[in-house]
């Protein structure tokens, strides 16, 4: 494939001639059009908030409202063949998103998958003297998953962990395993972020493809944070 091409599933876009195919059809697009669809692309896995999209696309600041990127959107699914529910996505009040083209799936050894995330923040962690307990189901090593977008939500979710946990503070992973899923829980004492900072990391790691749930609680230790993650049981091995 040509470095001026970007492939997502069944559409070839070509940069250099702005043309745009799919499944080897030319599909024509208006001039508008091609540069959305060409933003969306580039931007694979992002929440992109709307004035974000207009300024990229229009090259103007809030001159457009939001109503024209919806006609133009609009338009751009009906040449493509999307629909509202996919693949391109609204987020109620944060933006769109185009999630990542799926890669197949491949073994993921989950210990050593963890461990490696955590020596990468091992600088930052033993600075802050926080100390972090790894405890996984026994005999559940292997996962047949995407390492890629796990790789994302557990590096954003540390980086979100970080960012807020004080000095000394306790995180724990832990692991369950039922006859339906495999689940993975990373909590964490103290502060926590606001309800909105939190909503939002959960909407753009769901929209990852993997389901996520994420919250804050007041315990008799003080303030907890955590995020759950589950794995379907038929997408494992054990």
């Amino acid at each position: 494939m040509s470095p001026n091409s970007i492939l997502y599933a069944d559409i070839l876009v070509d940069t250099t001639t702005h043309q745009t195919f799919q499944s080897g059809k030319v599909v024509m697009l208006t001039e508008t059009e091609y540069r959305l669809l060409v933003y969306l692309l580039k931007h694979q896995g992002v929440v992109c908030r709307r004035g974000d999209i207009i300024e990229g696309v229009w090259s103007e600041r809030f001159l457009y409202d939001t109503g024209t990127l919806d006609v133009h959107l609009s338009s751009l699914r009906h040449k493509l063949g999307w629909t509202k529910e996919g693949p391109v996505r609204a987020i109620r009040g944060v933006g769109l998103i185009l999630p990542h083209e799926a890669p197949a799936s491949e073994v993921v050894k989950i210990d050593a998958f963890l461990r490696e995330i955590l020596m990468c923040h091992e600088d930052a962690l033993r600075k802050k003297d926080i100390r972090c307990y790894l405890r996984l189901t026994p005999f559940v090593y292997e996962i047949l998953i995407d390492e890629s977008i796990l790789r994302q939500i557990f590096s954003a979710v540390f980086s979100l962990f970080l960012q807020y946990a004080p000095s000394g503070a306790r995180w724990e992973i832990s692991s369950q395993l039922t006859l339906r899923d495999y689940t993975l829980t990373l909590t964490s004492t103290g502060s926590c972020p606001d309800f909105g900072q939190l909503q939002s990391a959960r909407q753009q790691a769901a929209f990852l493809g993997i389901p996520i749930r994420m919250g804050n609680k007041t315990t008799e230790e003080g303030q907890l944070m955590g995020v759950e993650l589950t794995i379907p049981m038929e997408n494992t091995e054990s």
